[in-house]
């Protein structure tokens, strides 16, 4: 059983199993069959907050993603690895509070940056703890939580990504996004006006 690959969308036994083989499943000493119910997005809260906390990351994986984990206690995904992370930070509702705390993480899980970064509500110093990692920089350059200061500093990165991504960000003073426009350090000098 450990050896199957199975895709995001639930088995179609898995689907159709009712509350209890779900609760069942969600107990097996396997942390791959424990893996099968989190894939439901119709779980009993009992069974999903269970799997929520599981000590193992394969249910964790795809239980974070439910929109449901709003009001489950986060605290099993923020111990800064990797597989246990990134999909907490990659649930639309996951509370500003914990993408924070996995922005500022150490070690860094740095798929977890990736995702806080992406995140359009993602807001305070997470942003600034995202441009750590070279893959989340470019994703972080375009975040409007970025302090402008910070904008026009990625202006000199050696990254043409993140030059581009902060050039295009929607935070970046208008007086410096003029700047940026071609010839703007040679605008001609208006014509003399006729008599």
């Amino acid at each position: 059983m450990a050896a199957v690959r199975i895709g995001p969308t639930p088995l179609p036994r898995i689907s159709a199993a009712t509350a209890s083989e779900a609760e069942d499943l969600s107990r097996s000493p396997d942390p791959t069959v424990r893996m099968l119910p989190a894939q439901r997005r119709d779980l009993p809260a009992g069974v999903r907050d269970r799997l929520a906390a599981d000590p193992e990351a394969k249910a964790v994986k795809y239980i974070a993603r439910h929109r449901a984990c709003r009001n489950v206690s986060y605290g099993p995904w923020s111990n800064g690895t990797e597989s246990r992370s990134w999909p907490g930070a990659a649930n639309p509702d996951t509370p500003p509070a914990l993408r924070d705390e996995l922005a500022r993480h150490v070690p860094p899980a740095r798929r977890a940056l990736r995702e806080v970064a992406r995140h359009p509500q993602t807001t305070g110093p997470a942003p600034l703890a995202c441009l750590a990692d070279s893959r989340a920089r470019p994703l972080t350059a375009r975040h409007p939580a970025l302090p402008p200061r910070t904008l026009v500093e990625l202006l000199a990165a050696d990254d043409w990504q993140v030059v581009g991504a902060a050039a295009a960000d929607p935070s970046l003073p208008p007086a410096v996004m003029r700047d940026l426009l071609p010839g703007a350090e040679q605008t001609p000098a208006a014509p003399a006006a006729c008599h």
